[in-house]
């Protein structure tokens, strides 16, 4: 059996932010991820997409999904407000990540020319415009526009450079381990974790247990532990698209994705470029190549109706107030399109998919105010599952900021 005083399920934003943290404060601590070792440019190989009625986007490798985002690090003040309203502030702990992660805005010198051109446009229809904030160093940073794919130039600072830093503080990590099983130890206060690594099994024990696996599978893991017919209810998505057409200007496909965007009402747009669109273009009778694209992502806040079932199968569901909240923001990016040069008969839509789940041990409904759970001495969530619906906008910072914060949580419980 391999011990520790703590074993964190999961390294992507939340699980390797609070690895980092409870490493950093001296203890002893486990972190265990069913994927592989891989570097951030290689990290396009660790894609492992789930398929349900809207194809949620994942990766599964040491440092997560974080790997893949597009290094945006936004948390205004509506998301905010929201997680005040739960009993959590957050505001010492925003300004933590900002700094462990060298957020800052794209400098405008540094602003891809269809995003100034995205940017100008959406100011003249009345938008109101941001620029996002990125966990980029952007003098690292060359414009290839591969974001999604792993950065080649290490110019993202993920959840993986914390993981790299803690292993020098004494962080154990261990990749190609799958937790199946969570249990209580008879007799004492440790909890077990059994898991399947490289075709065997092993049993692992903890003082303090954290479930940072994502929302897909921390209500798994949890519904073992902690009876609560909420575990796993309430899951978002975040359902997008991306939709645009051949066009005579700058191409979307190159430099810093999502580098500004537009919150609208439940849904937000953003220069985006996916490779879907030539094949939908294509079946349209358009012709197109990635260096002729102007396109947009539509990304939606959904209400949170999906759900893990006991089995771990995944439910998602798109309401009636989510569809259309998606086609109003597909009507309002045909109209920017226009605007930028795109002939609307060439404009093609991406299909449905989901970019960060969230949702399925939210504060206030699984997870207490304090970050504990009631009943569950010595567990912990740190991922996404805490955020309540509805998101609709990228959740990095959001989740590392909670995941600081339950590391406090777990001191105070392991001192006591």
């Amino acid at each position: 059996m391999v011990e520790s005083e703590v074993i964190v399920v999961g390294s992507g934003a939340g699980g390797g932010t609070v690895a980092f943290e409870l490493a950093s404060r001296g203890f002893q601590v486990l972190l265990i991820e069913e994927g592989e070792r891989v570097s951030a440019g290689e990290s396009r190989r660790a894609y492992s997409p789930l398929s349900s009625s809207v194809e949620v986007l994942r990766a599964k490798c040491l440092g997560g999904s974080a790997l893949l985002s597009l290094g945006n690090m936004v948390a205004d003040e509506g998301m905010l407000s929201k997680i005040r309203g739960l009993g959590v502030d957050l505001s010492a702990e925003l300004l933590r990540v900002k700094e462990l992660m060298c957020v800052t805005e794209t400098p405008m010198e540094k602003l891809p020319p269809f995003a100034v051109k995205f940017f100008r446009v959406a100011e003249y229809m009345g938008l109101k415009p941001k620029v996002m904030p990125k966990s980029i160093l952007h003098e690292l940073c060359i414009g290839c526009g591969e974001c999604a794919y792993g950065c080649r130039r290490n110019a993202k600072r993920t959840s993986l450079d914390l993981i790299l830093r803690a292993e020098a503080m004494g962080l154990k990590v261990t990749t190609g381990l799958r937790a199946v099983k969570a249990s209580r130890s008879c007799g004492d206060s440790r909890i077990l974790v059994e898991g399947e690594v490289r075709g065997g099994r092993t049993l692992l024990s903890c003082k303090a247990l954290v479930l940072a696996a994502g929302a897909l599978e921390t209500p798994s893991l949890l519904a073992q532990l902690h009876d609560d017919e909420n575990v796993g209810r309430g899951l978002f998505v975040d359902p997008f698209v991306t939709l645009g057409g051949p066009y005579n200007g700058e191409t979307s496909r190159l430099g810093v994705q999502m580098a500004v965007y537009a919150d609208l009402d439940g849904y937000m747009i953003s220069p985006h470029y996916s490779g879907l669109l030539l094949p939908q273009l294509a079946a349209k009778g358009v012709r197109a190549h990635e260096g002729n694209i102007a396109s947009l992502m539509v990304k939606v806040a959904d209400e949170g109706g999906g759900r893990i079932l006991p089995s771990g199968a995944v439910v998602t569901r798109m309401s009636e107030r989510d569809v259309e909240a998606l086609n109003n923001g597909i009507g309002r990016a045909r109209e920017l399109l226009v605007e930028m040069g795109v002939k609307e008969k060439d404009i093609a839509v991406t299909p449905v998919r989901g970019a960060h789940p969230g949702g399925t041990a939210a504060i206030g409904r699984v997870v207490d105010r304090d970050l504990t759970i009631n009943g569950c001495d010595g567990v912990f969530v740190a991922d996404a599952s805490l955020i309540p619906p509805p998101l609709g906008k990228p959740p990095i910072m959001l989740i590392m900021a909670l995941a600081l914060k339950a590391a406090k949580r777990i001191e105070e419980y392991l001192r006591r």
